[in-house]
């Protein structure tokens, strides 16, 4: 055999005799993960720092104890066995039975999950140490359901709304972080109340109460609904008469309405009509104002003209520009003159005799022209 070989055998051999030695010198404690430890010495007491899930070792002789608690939720049941949960422990048969208000029977089956305090774990090893149920959750569960339940009536605590609100209130009480549960080391996490049992007798009283009952409300709700009905009718009736007069109203207001706007519509016509009146009235007066004027200015000017044309005929020489002015007459008349003319009477003798004339306007008090002198009648 080579040496390496014969020093792993040795090695392997010590190896296996030190684990011998350690597992003979120490004793191995282990704690689960759901759970606790409270490590109890002879010397020291109860340790009051709780041991975590792990395993420990000690050494042998030292005197000391490891206890565990299991730290998982559990069901507390008080009903018989027929309704228990697998998981749940409780008594056999443990319906509890209280008075209601008017002293009739409540048979009660109930359940609790519950938990142990970790917090409280070192407390509760010093006082109770084991059978929590019975020692902490079961004499104040059936104080507080027995407090809940005798100021109720058995019909209202029975079903329905009232049971509800029954189950609520003793589960507020448990659940209560300064309830009495809590401070003794126990955390209640959810109460049932299964089931609640009375006397077939009274059972019978209340069917035959409820159907009264119903009776009843069936006749209150036709009554109601009657009622209901008619002064849906009424309100209709109502509101039909209502709109009526709202139509009729509106009718009226509309017409004495029109009948303003028609009234506004003809005075304001009749304005408009007497002041196209007034205002043709006022240009007919302006107008023959105007003309008025007009004819004044014209006569003026015509005045003045002919007080200038009777001022020129008076200075020298207009005669002549009279005289040729005449002629130009003369001689645009006698291109009309047709017809018979008197014996003895020529053109030249009638323009003669005009020319005179004439110049016995221009020139009164003078002799008449040579020609107009010596013109004599054939």
């Amino acid at each position: 055999m080579s040496k390496t070989r014969l020093f792993a055998l040795v090695g392997a051999t010590l190896a296996m005799a030190m684990i011998v030695v350690f597992f003979v010198l120490f004793e191995v404690t282990r704690v689960e993960g759901n759970e606790l430890g409270v490590h109890e010495t002879w010397s020291d007491g109860v340790i009051d720092e709780p041991l975590q899930p792990k395993t420990y070792f000690f050494f042998p002789g030292f005197m000391h104890t490891v206890y565990t608690y299991d730290m998982s939720s559990q069901v507390y049941v008080m009903n018989d066995t027929s309704g228990r949960d697998e998981y749940a422990t409780g008594r056999d048969v443990d319906t509890y039975t209280v008075q209601s208000k008017e002293g009739q029977d409540l048979t009660i089956s109930l359940n609790v999950r519950w938990r142990l305090d970790p917090e409280k774990i070192i407390l509760i090893h010093k006082t109770v140490r084991r059978d929590f149920e019975e020692k902490i959750l079961r004499p104040v569960l059936l104080r507080e359901v027995k407090d809940a339940a005798t100021t109720r009536e058995a019909i209202v605590a029975y079903a329905g709304e009232g049971l509800v609100e029954l189950q609520s209130e003793i589960e507020a009480r448990l659940t209560d972080a300064d309830g009495e549960v809590r401070r003794q080391g126990l955390i209640v996490e959810n109460f049932v109340i299964e089931e609640i049992a009375l006397d077939p007798e009274y059972l019978e009283q209340i069917s035959k109460r409820q159907v009264a009952m119903q009776k009843k409300e069936r006749a209150i709700e036709e009554t109601k609904a009657a009622l209901e009905e008619a002064n849906k009718a009424e309100a209709e009736a109502q509101a039909d008469f209502k709109r009526a007069v709202v139509e009729a109203q509106r009718d009226k207001e509309v017409g004495v309405l029109e009948a303003q706007k028609r009234a506004e519509q003809e005075i304001l016509a009749a304005e408009a009509d007497k002041k196209k009146r007034v205002l043709e009235a006022e240009a007919e007066k302006e107008s023959g104002e105007l003309r008025a004027a007009a004819i004044l200015a014209l006569g003026r000017a015509e005045a003045d003209a002919k007080k200038l044309q009777l001022q020129a005929y008076a200075v020298e020489g207009a005669d002549a520009f009279v005289r040729i002015e005449i002629a130009k007459s003369i001689a645009e008349a006698n291109r009309g003159v047709q017809g018979y003319i008197p014996e003895g009477m020529t053109i030249n003798v009638i323009t003669d005799r005009i020319m005179a004339a004439i110049d016995g306007i221009v020139r009164p008090g003078g002799t008449a022209t040579a020609s107009t002198a010596s013109a004599t009648t054939p």
